[in-house]
C-alpha cells in the first residue's frame, strides 16, 4: 500500500491530477501484482535451490569417491607393473654377466 501511495505522490508530483495518478497507480499495481514474488516465494525458492545444491554437492562427493578409488587401484597397478620391470632387468642383467667373457 504504502508503494502504491508513493507512486501515486509522484504521478502527482508530476503534474496529473490526483485521480488520475490513482487510477494509474491502482492500474500498474493490478497489472504487477501476480508477477512479483513475496517473501514466502523467495523463501520457497531458496529452500528448492539448498536442497538441490545439496543433492549436487553428494553427487560430487560420490563421484570423486569412485574417482580416487580408481587412481588408487592405477597407481597399484604402475607400481607392480614398475616392479616386475626392475626385477626382469635385473635379471637379464646378471644373465648377461654371468656369460658375457671375464674382462682383464
Amino acid at each position: 500500500m504504502t508503494d502504491r501511495l508513493f507512486l501515486v505522490n509522484a504521478l502527482a508530483d508530476a503534474k496529473i491530477d490526483r485521480p488520475a495518478a490513482e487510477r494509474i497507480a491502482t492500474e500498474i499495481f493490478e497489472a504487477i501484482h501476480d508477477s512479483v514474488a513475496s517473501r514466502a516465494d523467495l523463501q520457497r525458492f531458496e529452500g528448492a535451490m539448498s536442497a538441490g545444491f545439496q543433492r549436487m554437492e553428494a553427487a560430487f562427493r560420490a563421484e570423486f569417491a569412485a574417482v580416487r578409488s580408481e587412481m588408487a587401484l592405477i597407481e597399484h597397478r604402475l607400481l607392480t607393473r614398475l616392479g616386475s620391470l626392475i626385477v626382469i632387468d635385473a635379471g637379464l642383467l646378471f644373465a648377461a654377466m654371468r656369460y658375457l667373457p671375464p674382462v682383464h
